[in-house]
């Protein structure tokens, strides 16, 4: 069983319907309103509710658990649902290691309107407990797209006119000046070391964040969030 804590992430499965509810927990001593609607929500959909005298860390209280669920989607098919889109935004990133960040990049994702996030299979952070609660619900709605190579993909997202913008601090280009096309892919690198060369080199243009102040750099959640603010400007 897969288990989802926080207020948020439980009501966003609670009313997610293709996914099976084994257990629901709340700690006796929760009184928020948002737990009274997990409640209403539960007894629609039959579901026992355990009360405890335990409250987990973090949890706010309530904790679901769910039967296992696998929450990525497949690459080709993810083409197929985006290929008639007029208007979208694709979001890639490259080997992204702290949950917290994924987990904030999705919930980003989601209030921009991002179509779907691609990951690669390996050395890259995975969906776990804290990404789904960070993303306080977000990811129920969005797709999440686990890939082989990352180069690749942009190469098939290209084939489908998606103008490919990679973001990093010796970016050519100020984020705030560009006409964002109405297919747009923005590639976030890891936070330590960026995007690797070949996925810098398969993006079309390397934007950038101008800084003035004496820190130079931006946690990666921040600024994916202030760059889909911008791209979704344009649309």
């Amino acid at each position: 069983m897969e288990k989802i804590i926080g207020i948020n992430p439980v009501i966003e499965v609670l009313q997610n319907k293709e996914k099976t509810i084994e257990k629901l927990e709340i700690f006796k001593g929760a009184k928020d309103e948002k737990v009274n609607k997990i409640k209403r929500l539960a007894s629609e959909r039959n579901i026992k509710i355990f009360y405890t005298d335990k409250k987990r860390e973090n949890s706010q209280g309530v904790v679901v658990y769910i039967s296992d669920y696998d929450y990525y989607v497949d690459f080709g098919a993810f083409l197929e649902k985006i290929a008639p889109l007029e208007k979208s935004i694709v979001l890639i990133l490259d080997e992204i290691q702290d949950p917290r960040n994924f987990g904030a990049l999705i919930r980003s994702a989601e209030v921009f309107g991002v179509k779907g996030i691609i990951i690669p299979e390996r050395n890259a952070v995975r969906i776990n407990e804290t990404v789904v609660k960070t993303s306080t619900g977000a990811i129920e709605y969005v797709d999440i797209v686990k890939v082989t190579n990352i180069s690749d993909a942009i190469s098939k997202l290209k084939k489908l006119d998606y103008w490919v913008y990679g973001a990093e601090g010796e970016g050519s280009k100020d984020y705030s000046q560009e006409k964002y096309p109405s297919r747009t892919a923005l590639v976030l690198g890891s936070e330590g070391n960026g995007m690797r060369k070949k996925v810098k080199e398969s993006c079309d243009v390397l934007i950038k964040i101008p800084m003035y102040g004496k820190i130079n750099s931006l946690n990666v959640s921040v600024a994916g969030g202030i760059i889909l603010s911008e791209i979704v400007k344009s649309f």
